[in-house]
Parts: structure tokens; C-alpha cells; sequence
């Protein structure tokens, strides 16, 4: 493993001098930056950045269903995701940036309708499949969703959801199971991803363009449509990327990481941090539609993951079920847990149960920003258990006292605010949301209690934060 190997490299006077320039630069410093270099964020399209390896690993399992073992290789991603592109931009009715509904459980196809979506130059809008007719309609007035892609199973509360939303459009069905049935009305999505098409599709589109609107009640009120422009996206998945910090490899002909898909793709979690940033890094995901334990457990001995990601209630499956034993994490390097907050306790008792060779993180992110923090391995002192690591490269942080609403410094509690090239682009059609969430100097309110200590680590007010919400 790589993982170790960074940082003996230096003197023991220098990793010293490093740690008390760092001591000094944070607790000087009321503005943050990350310790991490900033990256390069290169000028291209979301899709562009999934295919440009294409010809390394096209033959490489990119998805595999945990329930029903149906798999596709990263050509046939791309082969489907261009067939579904094609059938999108001859429907009629539907032009550029109008948004795309989908209301699926995790399932392989979700990429290739993510992938196809964008490509079409529209936005891919995201809902609970298990979400009520009335909480779907919700969603889809508000993003004046166009088309929608749900399950057999889902079928019926997606009708009830359109006729409240008075919206007639079309839905596409996905059938997991080879037995369903397409409901009558229905278009069938096998239909149209077996279609053949080599296209290139000559889509005026900018990089500011809206690619993502997830739905995020942010600190009030109602769920919200939050737009991630293309910029965005790519800024995100590159700053995870970013050397040191980025717990997956690129695949090579001999090694492909295998990474679970278990947190749900409607959230901003499971759709850039798993499940984009694993097929930017060729990684071969195993989608779980319905998690349970039986199931994660088959997932682990099947599997053999090398990274997870995972969510606390999962966390406490891994920590306290007796059948989840060391045995199953033989080739995982490491375990992540975001979406709220864990205690040190928690954190070390797991690492313990795994007799210490697999590294426990948190990591921290809204559907605002998707990630701001990670914690690394790779990085000198990482190990401080029960915070959410460090800044990405390329972000900012500051952290505002709650009664004097000025700055303060390291160790104060306060409000955290966020600035990056990740940051959403601001609340669709809600001026005064994005009025209430932004500063007139462009910083984003993440509404979540913070410190930083003098090493640049924050830490959650585990009361009332959302890590990654």
C-alpha cells in the first residue's frame, strides 16, 4: 500500500519545523486555506473527465448490481450512456438545461442515466424513490422536471406525484428484475440503451451551465433545488482527487479498487463522492439497491472491498454486529463515515474491532458544497479521532462567533463558512434563500457549529451538525 509511504521521506527537524510553521500560520490566521496545494481544475465537461481513460479500462467492470449480478463494463457504460444521450436529444419537448427527474433506488443504470442526462446538455434532479406522491410533487414543480425515470415499483406513486404537479411527461422505466413487467404508458429503458450509437453530439454548453440539482432544506424550511453547475462537479471530483488525499487509485491492468455503493444516489454522498469519483478512477462499484444486513455482509465476503463509504447507522452495523468480523476487511484500506458526526470513541472502538489495519475517517460535506473536509493518512498527524480532517485543496473556510458575528480564531466556536469552486451555484428561483445563505462577499453559510485546532483540524459541534447532509 502507498499509503505510508509519503511521508518517511522527511527528516524528523523537518516534519517539526512543518508542524510549528503550521502551528503558527492557523493560529495567526483567521481565514483558512487548506494545507494541501491547490489543484488544477481543468476546463472540461463532467463526461469528458469520466471517458478521458476510456481505452485503459474499458474492459473493466464499472458496476455490478450486490442483488441481481448484473454488470457493465466501462464500455458498455459508455456505450449506453451515448444511446440514452441520443434518445434525449431527439425527444421532443425537451430541450437544453431543463431539468431530468429520477427517482431510482441504487441501481447500476443510475450512471448511465446521470452520464446520458448530462451529456444531453439537461440537468439530473434527484428524488427518494421512497419519497409520497406528495413530497415527490413537491420536488418536481419546483425543478419543472421534463422527463422522469423511476422502477416498476415506484411506478404508481410517480403517477399520483405527476397528476398533483399537473405535469404530463414522460416516464421511463427501469426493470431491475428480468420478471417486471413495463406498467402500461411507460417507456422501456432497455429499449432505448440497447439502441446503437457511436454519436458525437455537438452541444453548445458552458461550464456554469447547471448539471445537478439536488434538493437540500439547507438550515430552514423547505427542501430546496440546489444547482451544481458542470464547474462545479469537476471541481469537486478533483479536489478529492488531489494527491494525499485521495484514499482510491487509478486502476491499473492489475488493480481495480472495489468500492460498495450503499449510501443512497439521491444524495449528494453517494452520487459525486462514491459513486462519480469511483468511475473517475476506474473503480469497479458494487451497487446495494436495499441495504441490509445479510445483503452488506454477502457484499463483503463476495466483494472484498477495498474502500467504503459509509453513514453512521452503517458505521454502528460494522462496529457492533457479530457476524461483520476483521476477516471481511482483508483488502480494505479504509473506511469512510459522513452525513453526521461520530464520536472519538466510536471511532477508535471500529479501528480497534479491525485490530488497527484499516484506517477509520470522517469526512464533511452539504449538498451545498459537496466536500469541504476529509481526513487522510497521507497527511502528517492526521490522526485525531472524533474530527472531520482538513480543508480540500482549493477551498476556503472561516469560522463566525454566533453572539459578535466577527471572526474568530483557532479553538472558538463558532458558525462555519465556506468559500471554493465546489460551492453551489445558489438555490433554483429562491432569491431569498440564497440571499439568507450567501455573504455579499460570496461566502456560504453552512448553518453547522465548528472549530479548528492549530493544526488546521476542525471539529463538529456534534449537537447540531449535519456532516454532510
Amino acid at each position: 500500500s502507498d499509503v505510508n509511504k509519503v511521508l518517511p521521506m522527511f527528516s524528523v527537524s523537518r516534519k517539526v519545523s512543518d508542524r510549528l510553521f503550521l502551528k503558527f500560520r492557523f493560529t495567526l490566521k483567521q481565514k483558512l486555506h487548506s494545507s494541501v496545494p491547490d489543484v488544477v481544475i481543468p476546463n472540461m465537461h463532467l463526461e469528458e473527465c469520466i471517458w478521458k481513460n476510456l481505452e485503459k479500462w474499458h474492459n473493466k467492470t464499472a458496476l455490478v448490481c450486490a442483488q441481481t449480478n448484473c454488470s457493465y463494463t466501462y464500455l458498455q457504460l459508455y456505450k449506453k450512456s451515448n444511446a440514452l444521450t441520443s434518445f434525449l436529444c431527439n425527444l421532443d419537448k425537451l430541450k437544453q438545461s431543463d431539468r431530468v427527474a429520477v427517482a431510482l433506488p441504487n441501481l447500476p443504470e443510475y450512471a448511465i442515466i446521470l452520464l446520458g442526462v448530462i451529456q444531453a446538455g439537461c440537468t439530473v434532479t434527484t428524488l427518494n424513490p421512497l419519497y409520497t406522491s406528495d413530497e415527490m410533487s413537491h420536488q418536481l414543480i419546483v425543478a419543472e422536471a421534463k422527463v422522469i425515470f423511476t422502477t416498476p415499483e415506484t411506478y404508481k406513486t410517480v403517477q399520483i406525484a405527476l397528476q398533483l404537479s399537473k405535469l404530463h411527461i414522460p416516464i421511463i422505466v427501469v426493470r431491475a428484475k428480468n420478471d417486471s413487467t413495463l406498467p402500461h404508458g411507460a417507456i422501456d429503458f432497455d429499449e432505448i440503451a440497447r439502441n446503437h450509437c457511436d454519436a458525437k453530439f455537438d452541444l453548445r454548453r458552458s461550464h456554469d451551465d447547471t448539471v445537478l440539482m439536488l434538493f437540500s432544506s439547507g438550515t430552514t424550511g423547505l427542501p430546496k433545488g440546489v444547482e451544481i453547475t458542470n464547474r462545479g462537479l469537476v471541481s469537486s471530483l478533483h479536489q478529492m482527487s488531489a494527491p494525499k488525499l485521495d484514499p482510491i487509485s487509478e486502476t491499473s491492468e492489475s488493480e481495480q479498487e472495489v468500492v460498495p455503493v450503499v449510501i443512497p444516489m439521491f444524495h449528494i454522498y453517494g452520487l459525486v463522492i462514491v459513486l462519480l469519483h469511483g468511475l473517475l478512477k476506474g473503480s469497479k462499484l458494487v451497487v446495494v439497491p436495499k441495504l441490509s444486513s445479510k445483503l452488506f455482509v454477502n457484499v463483503l465476503e463476495t466483494y472484498q472491498p477495498t474502500v467504503l463509504y459509509v453513514v453512521p447507522p452503517i458505521f454502528h452495523m460494522l462496529l457492533n454486529r457479530n457476524n461483520i468480523k476483521p476477516s471481511h476487511f482483508t483488502n480494505t484500506k479504509s473506511i469512510f463515515s459522513g452525513a453526521a458526526p461520530l464520536g472519538a470513541t466510536d471511532v477508535m472502538a471500529l479501528s480497534e474491532k479491525l485490530q488497527g489495519k484499516v484506517n477509520v475517517f470522517q469526512l464533511y460535506g452539504l449538498s451545498e458544497v459537496c466536500l469541504s473536509h476529509v481526513q487522510s493518512s497521507q497527511v502528517d498527524g492526521h490522526r485525531k479521532p472524533g474530527g472531520i480532517g482538513f480543508l480540500l485543496p482549493s477551498t476556503e473556510a472561516k469560522i463566525m462567533s454566533t453572539t459578535t458575528g466577527n471572526e474568530v480564531g483557532a479553538n472558538q466556536l463558532g458558525e462555519m463558512l465556506l468559500r471554493g469552486p465546489q460551492v453551489m451555484k445558489g438555490y433554483y428561483k429562491d432569491r431569498n434563500a440564497n440571499d439568507a445563505a450567501f455573504t455579499n462577499d460570496g461566502w456560504f453559510k453552512t448553518g453547522d457549529l465548528c472549530y479548528y485546532d492549530e493544526d488546521g483540524h476542525f471539529f463538529l459541534q456534534t449537537e447540531s451538525s449535519n456532516s454532510l447532509r
